[in-house]
């Protein structure tokens, strides 16, 4: 019984360390005004990343995009992957964004996003620090003004693509929470 019991303690010891360090490491803003309950679909646009040389197991760019775009537990929105919103930028005006330079392909998802989304999603790696920091910035797409800012960095989320799928697990976890917490607020 008593080893049922010191089990039992140590298992929500744990649970609660480790939530309460998870929260401690992220910092979470809705900026005023911005209503996430409006947000029925979120596109994923191209991260900002750059693969550290001599990290091996860190994901690569296309890697990270794959990673971003998989997620399918999100109950408030549908997300509609990078990959979808090149390919019906591409078919609508004829451009591959992506054989654009960097601040051309940005330019034309923001210009061309509002089509086929409410909101879009950017993910910054700051991968030279240690843990890496994930930083997401949620932007309304037909205006491009911010509406949801979450900065993940937690020991946890390895240099590598487990880790760096766990924080994006972890975001959209935090912005459908958002949307829950701001739609009982109504």
């Amino acid at each position: 019984m008593l080893k049922k019991f010191s089990l039992a303690i140590l298992t929500a010891l744990l649970l609660f360390t480790s939530s309460t360090v998870f929260a401690a490491n992220n910092l979470e803003q809705i900026i005023d005004g911005a209503d996430l309950t409006t947000i029925k679909r979120l596109a994923v646009a191209r991260p900002n990343h750059y693969k550290v040389p001599g990290i091996s197991d860190e994901p690569t760019l296309e890697t990270l995009i794959e990673l971003i775009d998989s997620y399918d537990k999100a109950k408030n929105f549908t997300l509609i992957p990078y990959t979808e919103i090149v390919a019906a930028i591409k078919e609508d005006t004829g451009v591959d964004i992506t054989t654009l330079d960097y601040k051309d392909e940005k330019n034309g998802f923001a210009d061309n996003v509002g089509k086929y989304a409410d909101a879009y999603v950017t993910l910054t790696t700051v991968n030279n620090d240690d843990p890496t920091i994930f930083m997401f910035k949620v932007q309304n797409a037909q205006t491009g003004d911010i509406m949801y800012l979450l900065k993940v960095r937690n020991g946890v989320y390895g240099k590598n693509s487990k880790g760096y799928n766990g924080a994006c697990e972890a975001f959209y976890k935090a912005f459908d929470a958002a949307i829950d917490k701001q739609a009982t607020k109504k």
